[in-house]
């Protein structure tokens, strides 16, 4: 008896002993000889199975001839130590010891293996193809209406998106088919210190690079420090591209402001991840200063040079814990930068140079009501800005000054799965002041817009969507009001990184 007992003891410790022998070379060996021995071992798995049942009758007769005979003290604890090996095998079925097994082998390959064949080259590569029809009933269009608003597109000191080949948003917008743009995205993980991320956008017109960022992944202390070509954190939209809205076109207070392309500039961004029970992040933003609508540098020897960074932004993001079915997040933030502009009157020209500030507050709300694909759910969010913008005139010393504001309110249902209703308002203008060296005062009045939305996102990778707008514009030719209505199809292919919250 001491014989058998004595191998089926050592059995365990004996296949154990192999596993490790086998983990010790497994990094010497081809992936050929890996797949030769697991094969192997698949097979010696199937003998143990078959020789499973017999182990254990066995096991349990010699109990059976132990109780039979009176003990010793040794014998008695050997007896002891045979019953509870009896036991723990008896109560474990088949199945359990292949799956104990199976679980051990995976475990032992996921270490001999890589995450991937070659580190770096693990690539996720999306394409972004966005269609849309559009009507509008002004003779001249919407877009020519957005250009005209009183203090914001109608004034000389505007002076467009000069460079930029391509738009996300109403610029050249044509009555009938229109194709916004081709969007190329890669992304990757490339090693345990960075991961970076390019977007690209195509059209007719050219290819323009959108965004292009390399960020850490292992800073300590909650800190990320991110570098390159960056869609600025402020605010919620800004921080998204066109593919992501929640409408086809970006509120008239991000256009206002920034611009179709919103504010994205080549500098540098640091955040830091508060270690607290809830979310709270604070970043801050060194910007070369390239936007032409409100941190310019225009490229003369009659302008004063200004080193880069010449733009400065900070923001914080705070998430309170609301449970699992709500979600929100509020923000502050804060953007300061040098400008300057050149306005020509015939044969003169006046140029500015100063300072715009922008000031800014957004909020969201979620509710996720637990259904399918979205059935029920609720997402409310809204944003404000606040322009102050002090410029002196360098001939002469005299100043222009301006101080305009705006907002939205959008609210999103899932009225069936897959299907979203929603609705939008938003309004610049309730101050609206600019202070001209020529004319003095100017008081403009308020645009605004009230836009209906329904889309239908048939799957991960497509989505339609009919829009419907009523515009009320404030411009130097009086109020102008118009309608104009959209349907569009947008297509993803390929992997694409999850959006932000």
């Amino acid at each position: 008896m001491r014989p058998t007992l004595f191998k089926i003891t050592l059995l365990p410790a004996i296949f154990g002993l192999a596993l490790l022998t086998f983990s010790a070379s497994a990094q010497e060996v081809s992936t050929t000889d890996l797949l030769r021995q697991l094969k192997l071992m698949q097979e010696q798995m199937n003998d143990m199975r078959s020789n499973y049942d017999a182990q254990i009758k066995k096991l349990q007769e010699e109990i059976k001839t132990l109780k039979s005979k009176p003990t010793t003290a040794a014998a008695a604890t050997e007896a002891t130590v045979i019953k509870s090996e009896s036991s723990r095998l008896a109560g474990s079925t088949t199945a359990d010891a292949e799956q104990d097994l199976y679980q051990t082998l995976k475990k032992r390959a996921t270490e001999w293996l890589p995450p991937s064949p070659i580190p770096g080259l693990d690539l996720d590569a999306a394409v972004v193809v966005d269609a849309f029809y559009h009507y509008d009933n002004d003779k001249e269009g919407v877009d020519h209406l957005k250009g005209s608003m009183g203090g914001f597109g109608g004034h000389a000191h505007d002076h467009g998106e000069e460079g930029h080949s391509h738009s996300h948003s109403h610029s050249h917008i044509k009555d009938g088919f229109n194709m916004r743009h081709v969007e190329l995205s890669l992304s990757a993980a490339v090693d345990p210190y960075f991961e970076a991320w390019a977007n690209m956008a195509f059209d007719d017109d050219g290819a323009e690079l959108e965004e292009a960022v390399i960020q850490t992944s292992n800073l300590p202390w909650g800190l990320t420090l991110s570098v390159g070509k960056i869609k600025s954190g402020i605010g919620r939209v800004n921080r998204q591209h066109s593919h992501s809205w929640d409408f086809l076109d970006a509120p008239l207070i991000h256009e206002s402001l920034f611009g179709a392309h919103g504010l994205t500039e080549k500098g540098l961004q640091l955040t830091w991840l508060a270690p607290t029970p809830f979310y709270l992040l604070f970043g801050a933003e060194a910007f070369n200063g390239d936007n032409e609508k409100l941190f310019n540098e225009v490229d003369s020897d009659d302008f004063p040079h200004h080193n880069g960074p010449r733009l400065w932004t900070s923001f914080v993001k705070f998430g309170p814990d609301l449970g699992d079915r709500h979600a929100m997040q509020l923000g502050l933030s804060y953007t300061q930068g040098r400008h300057q502009l050149l306005e020509t009157h015939g044969d003169h020209a006046h140029r500015f140079d100063g300072d715009n500030r922008i000031y800014g507050v957004d909020a969201v709300y979620k509710y996720n009501a637990g259904r399918s694909h979205g059935h029920g759910d609720l997402v409310v969010q809204a944003e404000y800005f606040f322009r102050d913008s002090d410029m002196e005139l360098l001939n002469n010393g005299r100043d222009f000054s301006t101080r305009q504001d705006g907002y939205y309110l959008q609210a999103l249902y899932g009225i069936l799965p897959r299907w979203r209703l929603g609705l939008r308002w938003d309004q610049v203008g309730l101050k609206n002041t600019v202070e001209d060296p020529h004319e003095g005062e100017i008081k403009y009045g308020a645009s605004n817009r009230a836009t209906a939305m329904l889309d239908w996102k048939l799957s991960e990778f497509s989505l339609l969507r009919f829009q419907l707008a009523n515009c009320n514009f404030a411009t130097a030719a009086g109020r102008q009001h118009a309608w104009e209505m959209a349907m569009q199809l947008q297509i993803l292919i390929g992997k694409h990184a999850a959006h932000d919250f």
